[in-house]
C-alpha cells in the first residue's frame, strides 16, 4: 500500500506532537525545582566559614568570612581577616540591611538601591552574600530545556522578576543538576537584557540532606581579567542559632576565629 506525501506529513506531525506532549508530561515543575535548589542552599539555618579571593588582573586580595543565616529573613556576615577589614559586617532582617564599620565604630543602613552593588569590592553583590531575594518567592519560573555542563546533566530554567519583587535582576538563567536540583550555574542579566555576570559552582559535597557547591566562581563578561572565588571551609546546616546573633549588638562584637 502506498502512503501519500500528505499522509507522511500528517504522521510526522502527529509523532512530533506526541513527543512534545510526552516531554511536557515528564518534565518536572520548575517552581518545585527552584524550591529544592533553595532548600539545598538555605535549609532551616546555615553557619559557614569561607574564604573569598578577589582577582583583579595580576593582583589578588583574600578575605576570611563567617556567615550565619536562618530561613529567608535573617543573615549576618562578618569578616575575620585581613586585620584592616576585621569585624566589618552586615546584618539583614527581612528586607533591611545594615553594615558595621569598625574603624568608624558606626552602623549604617544600606538602602535597597545598593543591594546589587559590589560587596567589599568583589564581584558578589550585597544581595548575593545575605540573600535578600528568594528565587522561589520573587521570580516566575520557566523550564526551557536540558543541557550538559562539564559532564553534568542539568535542567535549564529562565527566571523573570515578579512585579512586586523587592530587588531583582532583569532575568536569571539557572542550571540545576538533574535530578536533585543542586545549583550548578547562574547567569544574571540587567534590566536591558545585557549579561552582567556568571556564577559557576564546583566541588559538590553532601551535608546531611543538603548538597552544595563548596567552590564558586563569579565572573563579569565585560572584565575577563577579573574573578571572585568563594570556597567553603566549614559548613553546617539546620543547627539552632541563638536569636541574639541576628542583632546590631552582635554585629558590633569582635568576631571569634
Amino acid at each position: 500500500m502506498r502512503i501519500t506525501t500528505a499522509k507522511m506529513h500528517f504522521l510526522g506531525l502527529c509523532t512530533s506532537i506526541l513527543a512534545t506532549t510526552n516531554f511536557a508530561a515528564a518534565a518536572p515543575n520548575p517552581t518545585d525545582l527552584i524550591r529544592k535548589a533553595e532548600f539545598h542552599s538555605r535549609g532551616e539555618s546555615v553557619e559557614a566559614r569561607m574564604t573569598m579571593t578577589v582577582v583583579r588582573g595580576s593582583q589578588e586580595r583574600n578575605l576570611e568570612i563567617k556567615l550565619w543565616s536562618e530561613g529567608k529573613d535573617k543573615a549576618v556576615v562578618k569578616i575575620l581577616s585581613p586585620a584592616k577589614d576585621r569585624d566589618t559586617g552586615n546584618l539583614r532582617l527581612k528586607f533591611d540591611l545594615w553594615q558595621y564599620l569598625p574603624n568608624l565604630e558606626r552602623t549604617i543602613k544600606i538602602p535597597p538601591s545598593m543591594m546589587l552593588q559590589s560587596w567589599m569590592g568583589s564581584d558578589f553583590t550585597n544581595d548575593d552574600l545575605v540573600k535578600t531575594t528568594s528565587l522561589e518567592r520573587d521570580y516566575a519560573h520557566k523550564l526551557v530545556g536540558e543541557e550538559t555542563i562539564d559532564g553534568t546533566k542539568c535542567y535549564k530554567l529562565e527566571l523573570t522578576p515578579k512585579p512586586n519583587a523587592p530587588i531583582a535582576w532583569g532575568k536569571i538563567n539557572v542550571w540545576l543538576r538533574n535530578p536533585d536540583a543542586v545549583t550548578v550555574k547562574h547567569e544574571y542579566f540587567s534590566e536591558n537584557g545585557e549579561l552582567a555576570k556568571v556564577m559557576t559552582g564546583s566541588n559538590f559535597k553532601n551535608y546531611g540532606k543538603h548538597t552544595v557547591a563548596t567552590k564558586m566562581s563569579m565572573r563579569l563578561p565585560r572584565k575577563a581579567e577579573n574573578e571572585t572565588r568563594i570556597e567553603y571551609k566549614e559548613l553546617k546546616f539546620d543547627d539552632p542559632i541563638p536569636a541574639k546573633t541576628f542583632s546590631q549588638e552582635f554585629l558590633k562584637k569582635r568576631a571569634k576565629n
